[in-house]
Formats: C-alpha cells, structure tokens, sequence
C-alpha cells in the first residue's frame, strides 16, 4: 500500500472516531434530554390527575363520625368510579401530552376504576416496563429499545389516605416507545447526515493533506526503489524542499553511489574471477553456505560431464553423490570439516575413461562462531600436473644450464684464441726447426678449431634471438619442409607425408626460425627410422590454435631418457650433435608455442607443436 494511501486513511479513521465519539455524546446527551421530557409530561400529567381526584373526595364532603378507613376506601372508591367527569378529564389529558398515551386510575385490589380508554374499567390493571427503571439503563441499550419493537412504559402515582398513610388509588401515566422513536429519529437523521458530511469533508482534506505531506515519502520510496535496482541517483533539487527531505536524498545519492560502487566492483571480480577459473586447467567448484553450487570453473564440464550453466544451483550431493569413491571423499571431507590437500584418487570420468586425480576441500568458516559459510572443491588431473611439473623443471634447469653455458663459454673463448696465437708462432719456428712436427701442430690446431665452433655454438644457443614475424601458414610450411627433405628421407627409404585437417592455418612467426625447429624435429624422425617407413605431418585446428605433428614409426624414445631428449649436447645417435631437439625447443618457447612428444617403444614417436590462439588471431589478422 502506498504512503499516501496509508496516511490518508489513517486520517479519516481518525476523523471517524472523533466524529463517533461527538455522535455518541451528542445522541446520549439528546436520549437523556428527550427523556426527561417524557418523564416530566408523565408526572405533570399525574399530578394533574391526583389534584383532580383529590378535589372531587374533598368536594364529597367528610366522612361520617366513627367511620373505618376501609369504609372510607369504599367510598373514595365509588367517588372516583361513578363521577361522571373523571374520563373527560383523563381524556383531555392524554390529548394534551404528545408523549402520553394513556391515563389509568386503580384500586388498591389492581383493578382499573377510572380509566382514558372506558374499555380498561374493571380490568386488572396491565403490567408493563417502569419509565424510572427502563431510564437506568445503558444509552445504546434505550436506543436499541426505541428502534426496535413498540414497547409500552408506565410511571406510577401513588395516592394514599391520610389518616394511615397507605395507597388507595394508583395512577398509571402509559407511555409508548413509538412517541420516543418519533422524537428522536429526525434528530438521529440529521446526526448521521452531519457525520457523513463531516467524514466526506474530512476524507477529501485527508486526501490532499495526504497528498501534500506523502510527497516526500514517495520520494525517498522512489529513491530506494533505485537504490534496489541498482540505479544511480540525481543531486536532489533545491528548490522548495525541506532541509530534512534534503539531508536525506543527499545521504541517500550519496549510498546509491557507493552501493552503485561496490556492484560494479563486485561484479568485476565476480567477471575476474570467472575469466580466471575459465583459463585454470583444475576444476574449482565454490558452494555456498548451503551447498549450492555457486561459482564453478570451465574445467569442471570435462570431470563430471555436465554443463557448467547447467551446474549452477545444483546442490553438493548432487553433483558428488556418495555412492562414488569421489562423492564419498567429498561428502565426508564436508561433514566433518576437514581439510584436504591434493589427496590422490582414481576416478572414472565421464568418457568413461579411468584417471588419477588430485582432490582437494577447504571449509569455509565464518570466525569466530565457525559457521560453514561455504566449501571449495578443487579438482586436478594427476597426469597433467606431473607432466606440468616436468616441463618446469626442464624449464628452469635448461635456463640455468643456458646461463651456466654462456659463462663458461665466455672464459674458454678468450684463452682458445690465445692459445691458437701461439699455435700459429709454433708452427712457423716448427717448419724451420722440426719439420716433422707440422702433422702434429695441424691435428692441435684442427682441434682447437673444432672447440672454437663448439664455443660459438653455445654463445648462439644463449644469445637472444630476434623474431621477425609475419603470417605464416603452417600448411604450406609443412609442404615446403616436405620437399626438402625428400632426397635426405628416400635415401633411407622413408615416405615423407603432409596431412591438413584445414586448407590454412595461418599463425604469427619468424618463418625461417620455425622452419628449422620444424626441419630438426622431422629430421631427427627420418634417423630414428631403422626400417623403411613414412613421416608424416599433420596440421589440425585446436581449442588453442593450431597443432603441427611430425610422427614417426621408429623404434620409440625409452622411458628412462624421456627427460633429457632437450638437453643441449644430449644424443642417442653416435654421429649427432645434441642441438637439433634443444633448438627446436627454443624456437618453439620464443614464439609462445609448446613442443611436446608422445611415445611408445617400438611404435613410434610424436612430436607436437601447439600454438596458442594469440598467435593464430595475430596471423590471421
């Protein structure tokens, strides 16, 4: 209900119970009058009946010497029964009262000896309500009384003999409740008009009273309306308002900028936190104090199959059911508010597929009460992590093993040149000295050459490298690579292959460099083949970008060397250098790329260039 409505009818309520209050007193006021009236017309005209009869027994005369009083009761008796006057007068008596409307006159045995209606005579005298008792009751008792059914009311006289002071005759002043209701109804009809007139008045004063002062209210209603949905809110108008009404819109634009604020806010996070839980590779669920799911990762769809929208809401028993090893983990880690931190665990996902897993639970608790006030579940994939872990460590123990080098090569350089100097001095004394020490002085010589291009080797492998980078299309790459390297691989009877699962797959490189990491990785293909067989490369579109693949049918990489095939100077074959793979790596790292391998013994292996989506939207730019 409005402000306005509210107050307008609390107004006339108002109103109305002052107007009912002032009608109960007035009507009161008007009953009692009324009746008292009444009253006094019915004893007016019972003494006038009691002089009349008291004149016609002294008119009678006095009674007889010796006489009984019950003598004298007889003879007042038939007196008042036989005068011939006495009904005329109760008559005119009753006509001249407009509230009476019968006069009775009996005998001390009950009976009616005189009466204004001749067929009452020698009838028992009637019972009916006493005026004094029925005036003793309630206002609105009388007013229920003069409304309803016709009700006769009597005042009674007495008139007693002197001598004893006991009661000969009664008078019976009759009065009706009609007379009353005649009497009072036009005051009572005027009553109710004025009050109807008084309530309308007051209802339409109400109402722009209401109006006037419900102004505000609806203002500062409208304003946390705004506040609700999260509407900004005007400076208020100064003109024509109350300090107090300005005080409070300005304390009110001034929350609904701050709460305006903190939406914003939050909402960003909110967005921050889900651009960042779509990027991890772990599934992180958060629930709320409930255990509904609130906030759930991209990865999440991938370990329990669902949609990540169609998650949301779902609650905790749900999404992990006890009946499941990871449900039964799960629940128990929450039940008993327990922490859990990377606990291993075979799950079977979706696909059916079974995979090591890295479950993890952390309560959250309000303090100090240590209320549940949510849980987050973390899961990881084991295998992913481990080979994530691996790629680190190659990572930081090829750049330390990058730094060492370039040191190293740095301090053997300068003495291999001035060793060299010397070796030249040598060999000039030698062919004048001892020539036969020539052959000798050459083999030195070729060797510190040989150590020299070792050196330059290594300052180039830890030199930055500048990429020059164009759009480059991994398709035609792989063909000219191909072409190539044909001759090198039908000598050793090796089909070189070029398979595209799209016509163009164009990413930002230096293409001179991606072309020898790509070389290097199919060459060291073509000698790993033992037996005649095919290289082939593969170009796919992937969730990334693009993925290159060079797969071979050798003889495999075996397991215990699988972390070393990138280190510098590391080779299987008895005439190779160490460098191909390392460089392929590098070249790989500069341009944001990953390189990776898959293999198994006596199946083959493959290698795969993934590139991120950056640099696939670069090149097709």
């Amino acid at each position: 209900m409005r402000p306005r409505t509210r107050l307008t009818l609390v107004i006339v309520a108002m109103v109305g119970a002052v107007v009912v209050a002032l009608s109960s007193l007035y009507l009161q006021a008007l009953i009692g009058i009324k009746l008292d009236d009444t009253i006094e017309i019915a004893r007016v005209s019972a003494e006038q009946v009691k002089s009349y009869v008291l004149e016609r027994v002294r008119q009678a005369g006095p009674e007889a010497p010796g006489a009984s009083l019950e003598e004298a009761k007889r003879r007042w008796v038939r007196l008042v029964r036989e005068d011939p006057q006495l009904p005329a007068f109760l008559i005119r008596t009753v006509a001249s009262s407009a509230a009476v409307v019968e006069i009775l006159v009996s005998g001390d045995e009950g009976r009616v000896i005189a009466s204004s209606n001749p067929a009452q005579v020698d009838e028992p005298a009637p019972r009916m309500t006493p005026l004094m008792e029925w005036s003793r009751m309630s206002t609105s008792r009388k007013l229920w009384q003069v409304l309803g059914p016709l009700r006769d009311l009597e005042l009674r006289v007495p008139l007693g003999a002197a001598p004893a002071g006991q009661a000969v005759f009664t008078i019976h002043v009759v009065l009706s409740t009609a007379l009353l209701r005649d009497a009072i109804v036009p005051e009572l009809t005027k009553l109710a008009a004025l009050s109807l007139a008084c309530l309308l008045v007051s209802a339409g004063a109400a109402g722009l009273l209401a109006r006037r002062a419900a102004r505000p209210l609806e203002q500062v209603a409208a304003m946390i309306d705004q506040l609700a949905k999260g509407e900004g809110l005007a400076e208020p108008a100064p003109a024509r308002q109350d300090s107090e009404l300005e005080a409070l819109q300005s304390k009110l634009a001034l929350l609904g900028r701050q709460i305006r604020g903190a939406s914003e806010h939050a909402a960003e996070m909110r967005g921050r936190l889900e651009q960042l839980l779509e990027r991890l590779e772990e599934a992180i669920l958060l629930f709320d104090r409930n255990g509904r799911l609130a906030v759930a990762g991209g990865a999440t769809e991938r370990f329990l199959g669902r949609g990540r929208w169609e998650m949301i809401g779902a609650e905790l028993e749900e999404l992990f059911p006890p009946a499941s090893p990871l449900g039964a983990l799960v629940q128990a880690a929450a039940s008993h508010r327990q922490r859990l931190r990377n606990h291993r665990l075979a799950a079977r996902l979706p696909d059916g597929s079974e995979t090591p897993l890295l479950v993890s639970v952390e309560v959250l608790e309000d303090f100090p009460a240590r209320e549940r006030r949510g849980l987050v579940v973390t899961l990881r994939d084991a295998e992913s992590r481990r080979q994530l872990e691996s790629e680190i460590d190659v990572s930081l123990r090829r750049e330390a093993m990058g730094r060492l080098l370039s040191g190293v090569a740095h301090e053997i350089k300068n003495p291999l040149n001035s060793i060299y100097t010397h070796l030249q001095l040598l060999e000039l004394e030698a062919k004048e000295k001892a020539p036969e020490l020539g052959a000798e002085i050459e083999t030195i010589g070729s060797e510190i050459k040989r150590l020299d291009r070792m050196v330059v080797t290594l300052l180039d492998f830890t030199r930055p490298l500048e990429l020059r980078r164009e759009e480059t299309d991994l398709v035609a790459l792989a063909e000219e690579i191909a072409g190539l390297l044909a001759p090198v691989a039908s000598e050793r009877a090796v089909r070189l292959e070029v398979a595209a699962e799209t016509p163009r797959a164009v990413v930002s490189a230096d293409r001179s460099l991606l072309r020898q990491a790509v070389m290097n990785v199919v060459l060291n293909g073509i000698e790993a083949m033992e037996q005649p067989g095919s290289v082939k490369i593969s170009i796919a579109p992937a969730e990334s970008g693009y993925e290159l693949r060079v797969r071979d049918q050798g003889r495999g990489i075996p397991p215990e060397i699988r972390d070393k095939i990138f280190n510098l100077y590391f080779t299987t074959k008895g005439r190779g250098s160490g460098i191909g793979l390392t460089m392929a790596w590098r070249i790989a790292e500069l341009h944001g790329a990953r390189l990776d391998f898959d293999s198994r013994p006596g199946e083959g292996t493959t290698f795969r260039f993934l590139f991120p989506a950056a640099a696939a939207r670069a090149g097709a730019a």
